[in-house]
């Protein structure tokens, strides 16, 4: 039996989710409300991992032929993730809203790779609109602090 798709994205998701239940659990308890500090994510894992595994069983019992796991774009995928770890890299001495505004706009130029000029303006709007109105909610409106 070869496995496809469906399979390998279950396991990857099911690993992933494995991960986000053992990090929650690492969370500190402040037990200032009823629901713990660690539900909602414990709960979005667990959730993620009943998915994951339906996938897989999905995958398992389905009769057709399922098609290969072939990566069609591979240097997009390498710019994806060097852009994921630049981000992370850059939270701590840039800030949150200057290292996500160039997130999102290295990730919106690979999606749409080949880009025009055009391309380029709205990407860079999105992104620092999106940045901008989610710093906006969590730093002034819920007093939240960011990174």
């Amino acid at each position: 039996m070869r496995f496809g798709k469906d399979f390998y994205s279950g396991l990857v998701f099911a690993v992933i989710a494995g991960w986000m239940i053992s990090e929650s659990q690492k969370i500190r308890r402040l037990r200032f409300d009823v629901l713990d500090n660690a539900f909602f994510p414990t709960m979005a894992a667990v959730l993620l991992l009943i998915f994951s595994a339906g996938l897989i069983v999905q995958a398992l019992l389905s009769k057709e032929k399922s098609s290969p796991f072939r990566v069609k774009k591979p240097v997009r995928i390498v710019l994806f993730l060097a852009s994921c770890i630049a981000y992370v890299l850059l939270m701590e001495p840039a800030g949150f809203l200057l290292s996500s505004i160039l997130f999102a706009l290295a990730t919106c130029l690979i999606i749409s790779w080949p880009f025009k000029a055009k391309t380029i303006v709205y990407s860079a709007i999105f992104s620092v609109a999106t940045s901008y109105v989610i710093w906006y909610v969590f730093e002034k409106l819920l007093r939240l602090v960011l990174p």
